[in-house]
């Protein structure tokens, strides 16, 4: 039983709990199902509890400078496991994380994503990056940007989505908002 205690942390708390619990609740036992993971020694399933510990973490309104150095925390353990696309998953997170502290001119690191080719639609990292983009541009202000990469996620059909496609209907839907807002105020203006 303990060796599938990590795949029911994941697939109850990334997949199903987040619709009814707090996501901080999520994140939380996300974090228990890599420590598990690691203990038991499924290392990836425990790294996986780990990306979507980060991704509730960030979309609970957790502390950036927390977050990040649990990102880095990962990121260590990761070139231990030799884990490329983890590794490169988690790499797009913490690019999030850094535009978000401080468009990452303290915070970057030299080591950027490899997410292989934008044109393949396969490509799940491709599909992460376009999210993050998404997310990165309507933090930085740059709507028609973040509504760009949002129809371009929400495009996507794989099932695994559905999180992400919540989330980008929200920041879809925002970034429409403020160019509605922008063309009321311009047309009262003039």
């Amino acid at each position: 039983m303990a060796a599938q205690i990590p795949e029911l942390y994941f697939q109850f708390y990334g997949r199903i709990a987040w619709r009814f619990e707090p996501f901080q609740v999520c994140a939380d036992n996300l974090r228990r199902g890599f420590e598990t993971g690691l203990s038991t020694g499924d290392n990836d399933m425990g790294l996986l509890c780990a990306i979507h510990a980060i991704k509730t973490a960030l979309f609970s309104g957790a502390s950036l400078k927390s977050t990040l150095k649990e990102i880095d925390y990962y990121l260590h353990l990761l070139k231990t496991f030799k884990s490329a696309k983890m590794y490169s998953n988690i790499l797009i997170y913490r690019e999030t994380v850094t535009v978000l502290i401080d468009k990452g001119d303290a915070t970057s690191i030299q080591e950027k994503n490899l997410c292989g080719d934008l044109d393949d639609p396969s490509n799940k990292l491709r599909d992460g990056l376009f999210c993050h983009r998404a997310i990165r541009a309507y933090w930085s202000g740059y709507t028609e940007r973040c509504n760009h990469y949002s129809e371009k996620y929400m495009s996507i059909s794989w099932p695994e989505a559905r999180f992400m496609k919540l989330q980008m209907e929200f920041y879809h839907g925002k970034g429409a908002e403020d160019v509605i807002m922008v063309m009321v105020i311009n047309y009262t203006l003039f």
